[in-house]
């Protein structure tokens, strides 16, 4: 293959991340999308609350992170730390190291924290590193990491699709007819994305779960897991759940997604369901501007 005749990519690199837009044939961004290329955050925004991504995303209201985002950041920095040394070396790194990327991560997120909604910043950050020493402790020991934080940009249906894969992990697959039942099973590749909070998911949740589907049609993978790192009063657990995508599956979210974008270009914003969990001042940031004081 000649330089001319190689796939060109379009670059876009802040120092932490790196996406590699294809440039053949038709564009790839779509001009009638807010950042002109979709994720599968964006996607689940608007599928909890069509006017939550209309403030997000075209009114660019940002809001300052909570909490429980700057928390669940850190760890998944630290997570990312721990994978990206293990394939590197053939080892995690050790915990004191991985621990401290934790750290550093919650002394600069912490800054941004406007509501600490009566949470001790120290107790804070101390909960958090405990949180973290589990996932070390429970998680890296078992799991085989081929690739983490690993980045994607293609079009999904017609859609323009970026985002970025927690974890593939390699898990034993299954025996097939011929194999040698003296040897272990052949390894597969599985995606997983990691979860921090205080609740497990429902098996329904997790069957149906759009931003795994959007990783299995990614990587081409049946396999796909989350995560959880729990933190409850009976103390701190990591619990993966595992879960399988067919072809039906990336079907529909495909025909979803396509719809969702279709209204997103025609102005469709509604108010999502004000009996919805994710209808509270608690939840939502935009609560106030949407329905107002009480």
């Amino acid at each position: 293959m000649t330089e001319e005749q190689k796939p060109k990519v379009l670059i876009e690199d802040d120092g932490e991340r790196r996406f590699e837009y294809p440039t053949t044939g038709e564009d790839f961004f779509d001009s009638g999308l807010p950042k002109g290329v979709f994720s599968p955050s964006q996607f689940g925004m608007y599928r909890r609350c069509p006017r939550q991504y209309e403030y997000r995303y075209l009114k660019d209201l940002i809001l300052a992170p909570g909490v429980s985002l700057v928390k669940g950041s850190a760890i998944h920095r630290g997570a990312e730390m721990v994978h990206k040394h293990t394939i590197k070396h053939g080892k995690p790194m050790e915990i004191e190291a991985a621990t401290q990327n934790v750290s550093d991560e919650l002394d600069k997120k912490t800054k941004e924290i406007e509501d600490w909604e009566g949470i001790d910043p120290v107790k804070f950050k101390d909960n958090a590193l405990g949180n973290f020493r589990v996932y070390y402790a429970q998680a890296v020991p078992v799991i085989r990491p081929v690739a983490a934080e690993k980045t994607f940009a293609l079009k999904i249906g017609i859609v323009p699709v970026r985002g970025v894969i927690d974890l593939i992990d390699q898990i034993p697959g299954e025996y097939s007819i011929g194999d040698d039942p003296e040897q272990p099973p052949p390894m597969v590749e599985l995606v997983s994305d990691l979860k921090t909070g205080s609740k497990l998911w429902s098996p329904q949740r997790i069957a149906h779960d759009p931003q795994l589907t959007f990783y299995s049609i990614v990587e081409k993978s049946e396999f796909v897991r989350i995560d959880f790192l729990l933190d409850q009063k009976s103390g701190s657990r990591y619990e993966p759940k595992r879960s399988l995508r067919g072809v039906n599956d990336r079907r529909l979210l495909i025909e979803d997604l396509e719809e969702v974008v279709y209204l997103i270009k025609q102005g469709v914003f509604p108010r999502c369901d004000c009996t919805s969990w994710v209808c509270t001042p608690d939840f939502c940031g935009y609560y106030q501007k949407c329905r107002g004081p009480k």
